[in-house]
């Protein structure tokens, strides 16, 4: 089952009831919605067929499993565990019956898919995740996965830029499949983004 948006905003808020920090359902359904709307920018861009529906509930869903990592100050408690929150989104989907593609969709959407490789490689960045493959398997999960990079639940949106260059400096591997992303789905519009859910752009 591909749930409707108030499915999903009400499981949205089951889970936000056990967040320290008050308004967190809040922050985390904008930055859903947000990355909705780019990822439904950039797949009218394409060519190839994009599962729209699908794509968007995704979207909404992507995050749901992020609530547990945040502190009463709305920061994320335990950094280097924050990546284990789509496992935790996926398994939560999976238990409510939704189509399993979107869990598929939810578990890669870190950065822009991580490898087995990224995870275990000695000289970088260790992430908490079980040594498997983490990576997009369809055109919606890669579009979730680019989409997600362009806004943070500071709130702010990252420009293409700033983003690129932090990439570039900590995880090159991740800054290639980043700018080929772009390549493929181009730029959002940020501007307009920004004054329909005011956030600055940096």
């Amino acid at each position: 089952m591909v749930p409707d948006v108030e499915t999903i905003k009400k499981l949205h808020q089951k889970y936000a009831e056990f967040a320290p920090k008050p308004g967190l359902f809040e922050l985390v359904w904008e930055h859903c919605q947000v990355v909705g709307e780019i990822a439904l920018a950039c797949a009218e861009k394409l060519e190839e067929p994009v599962d729209r529906k699908l794509l968007y509930a995704a979207a909404l869903l992507h995050d749901v499993g992020t609530y547990p990592f945040f502190d009463r100050n709305g920061q994320a408690t335990g950094k280097s565990f924050y990546p284990i929150h789509g496992i935790l989104g996926a398994k939560i989907v999976l238990d409510e019956g939704f189509d399993p593609r979107i869990a598929q969709m939810i578990e890669t959407h870190v950065l822009m898919g991580l490898t087995k490789d990224e995870i275990v490689h000695p000289t970088g960045r260790h992430w908490p995740l079980p040594a498997r493959d983490y990576v997009p398997q369809t055109i919606e999960a890669e579009l979730l996965c680019y989409a997600d990079r362009f806004h943070s639940k500071a709130p702010q949106f990252n420009s293409y830029e700033t983003f690129q260059a932090r990439l570039q400096e900590t995880l090159p591997e991740q800054a290639k499949k980043f700018e080929a992303a772009k390549e493929r789905f181009g730029l959002p519009d940020l501007e307009a983004l920004a004054q329909k859910y005011p956030a600055p752009i940096v």
